[in-house]
């Protein structure tokens, strides 16, 4: 990704990688999900971004050309779904840094995002330390940096390097151990490296 991009359109190129990782962990995907992730991917594979991305990107896009739409159903149910299964991988902060839902870092996640004036959507049923808000949350403080850029680069560096960050090494390793997951270990890879480059783009902005 080129931070030298003007602030608007970089601002749509990081919402729409954003969009992209929320896509992969909101909901089981469909055939339409499937469509849209293979032309994404195509047109990705094509782009230099930076090594990390670029194999993860490079998985992604051919685990999408071999793999039918039933056996990625078949992994997000095992995953992230099924009560009884041994492979679950839990979604949130609290579970990694506390060892159990609910935990004290769901509530210091709730305090910051009162701070930054953030409400969870209420399209969203997780809790506010899982990863589809938090990356819904970092998506809105991309866009406030129209009217309040310093304020909402601070708030993205606290939310990147207190919570995102922290919780993506943790479950995209968890992903990599997991004999259920082989699609979803490479979406955890594309999430690492993306933070990793939104790191670099927030400190191009300044802040420490």
């Amino acid at each position: 990704m080129n931070s030298e991009l003007p602030d608007k359109q970089l601002s749509r190129v990081r919402r729409r990688f954003l969009d992209l990782l929320k896509s992969f962990f909101v909901d089981e995907p469909d055939a339409e999900k499937m469509s849209r992730w293979r032309g994404t991917f195509a047109a990705l594979g094509r782009e230099k971004i930076n090594p990390a991305l670029d194999n993860a990107i490079q998985k992604l896009t051919i685990m999408l050309s071999d793999k039918s739409l039933q056996n990625i159903q078949d992994e997000y149910y095992q995953l992230f779904v099924n009560p009884y299964g041994e492979n679950q991988v839990e979604t949130t902060v609290s579970s990694y840094m506390d060892g159990h839902n609910y935990g004290p870092s769901l509530a210091e996640l709730r305090g910051f995002l009162i701070e930054a004036e953030l409400e969870k959507d209420k399209k969203f049923t997780e809790s506010e330390d899982s990863l589809v808000v938090m990356l819904d949350a970092l998506g809105t403080l991309i866009e406030d940096e129209n009217e309040s850029p310093e304020v909402a680069r601070r708030h993205q560096d606290t939310l990147l390097n207190r919570f995102l960050e922290p919780f993506a090494l943790q479950f995209s390793q968890a992903l990599k151990e997991n004999k259920e997951a082989d699609f979803y270990a490479a979406c955890g890879a594309f999430l690492s490296g993306y933070l990793d480059l939104e790191k670099g783009l927030t400190g191009n902005a300044g802040l420490k």
